[in-house]
């Protein structure tokens, strides 16, 4: 399946600031960072499902924000890109 991550993670305190950057490397692990708190590539669902657990373990669930957007396939996504594109597939083989 393709997925789309989106997080704000709240900076207002140290707390915050330390979750910030283990959120993007544990996200970085599963999928390709596209935008700034935005990631997107191919998952299996038994690595979504880790990433989910990971996620849910580090941020803070009354102040933190993730969303998940599982596409089944490339079939069901019409992707509309303005200025620079980016594939996050293209360096798949």
């Amino acid at each position: 399946m393709f997925a789309i991550a989106v997080y704000d993670i709240s900076t207002l305190d140290a707390a915050g600031r330390r979750r910030l950057p283990k959120v993007m490397k544990t996200m970085r692990k599963y999928l390709h960072h596209s935008q700034k708190s935005v990631f997107e590539g191919e998952i299996t669902e038994a690595k979504f499902f880790s990433l989910k657990r990971e996620i849910e373990d580090l941020i803070d669930s009354n102040e933190d924000y993730v969303v998940f957007f599982k596409v089944p396939g490339f079939t069901g996504l019409d992707r509309v890109n303005i200025g620079k594109d980016f594939d996050p597939n293209s360096n798949i083989l």
